[in-house]
């Protein structure tokens, strides 16, 4: 627990660093991007299955019977 209290407490002493050199917004534009980035996914796949639902429901069917594969073969050993 120690340890990890440290580790907590060096990764925080060199982000206030950090943003106290270069300022919250240039240290923020990753998360920010990769918040946008996964808004993203979602609306395309909405957008997938609005042009073309039965090759979305081919895809789905694929994606649950490989799903419930791996369960079966999990349950096996």
């Amino acid at each position: 627990m120690a340890a990890r209290l440290w580790s907590l407490g060096a990764f925080l002493v060199a982000l206030g660093i950090a943003a106290h050199l270069v300022g919250w917004d240039a240290l923020l534009w990753i998360p920010r991007a990769a918040m946008d980035w996964l808004a993203w996914i979602p609306a395309a796949i909405i957008g997938a299955v609005r042009d073309a639902p039965a090759t979305s429901g081919i895809i789905l069917l694929g994606i649950i019977l490989m799903v419930v594969a791996r369960v079966m073969m999990r349950s096996r050993h």
